[in-house]
């Protein structure tokens, strides 16, 4: 298995690698010709309809009326020109929508992560790993690595555990003690052609290790807030931490669940709002 083949089969197996072009320029550059195209179009309609409208001929003097005169009423012979540009329109419109629709669908892929874009990149590089060199005009798209997106969705549940996969798991893989965790298993290569040299670890496994500190730090932030508290005696210091605590929660709570502003803000102000009620019944 060698080239384009072989590339397919590694992001089959890694659906993070999965990444190809947006067509981003092109296609706004096709979208806009089109919008030209029929905008042309339909002021030549709306021209030939205002010089039919003042006709005194009275089956011309139907077409607002009536579409069967509209599309049956010929003009020297042929065709008439309202109706020939109406037709002429339709594939266009057609074409324009949906060129249109796909960009925004395309839009709403998720970006690859620098972490696999270098890994795929590394892959292909790498004689032990992929070691595919295409000659085509294409070879330089992932080398470049702009315009991407990704064919696959997003594994990872939150940035917490982005952070954790591409930052701290190259480091305990280097030192070992991943492997040995109880909560990240390795995994064996799936696909021996494509995966020799690989070490994957399980996302499940990431996302675990993510909650669990999410579940730690949301069971310790109260329990230090209110601790402090107690032991700080000054009104105006205790309002102080109180801001902080709230901001350290606040910034904790966005980062392990993927920034959803609204829950964020829900749970700041109840966290604020125990602080200042233990203040109240203990000052």
């Amino acid at each position: 298995m060698e080239g384009y083949a072989k590339i397919a089969a590694f992001m089959g197996e890694h659906p993070e690698s999965a990444m190809v072009l947006r067509f981003s320029d092109i296609s706004l550059q096709n979208i806009l010709y089109l919008q030209a195209e029929i905008y042309g179009l339909l002021e030549d309609l709306r021209f030939i309809e205002k010089q039919n409208n003042a006709s005194l001929a009275e089956d011309v003097g139907q077409f607002p009326l009536d579409w069967y005169t509209l599309a049956h009423t010929p003009e020297d012979g042929k065709e008439n020109k309202q109706w020939a540009t109406i037709k002429q329109l339709r594939p266009l419109l057609k074409e324009y929508n949906e060129a249109v629709l796909n960009f925004h669908e395309m839009s709403k892929l998720a970006r690859p992560r620098s972490p696999d874009l270098q890994a795929l990149q590394e892959w292909l590089r790498r004689p032990t790993l992929g070691g595919i060199y295409l000659t085509g005009r294409d070879r330089h798209i992932w080398a470049q690595g702009t315009d991407l997106t990704l064919v696959a969705a997003e594994t990872s549940s939150n940035q917490f555990a982005i952070w954790l996969e591409s930052t701290l798991v190259p480091i305990f893989h280097q030192t070992g003690a991943l492997v040995r965790s109880c909560l990240l298993r390795k995994r064996s290569p799936r696909n021996r052609q494509v995966d020799a040299g690989i070490a994957e670890y399980s996302d499940a496994g990431v996302t675990r290790m993510a909650n669990l500190v999410g579940a730690v730090l949301a069971s310790l932030l109260p329990v230090i807030a209110i601790v402090v508290l107690h032991l700080v005696k000054s009104t105006g210091t205790r309002l102080g931490l109180i801001a902080v605590f709230s901001a350290v929660f606040s910034t904790t709570l966005w980062f392990l669940n993927d920034g959803k502003l609204i829950e964020v803000f829900s749970a700041t102000s109840a966290f604020a709002a125990v602080q200042v009620v233990f203040i109240g019944t203990n000052g």
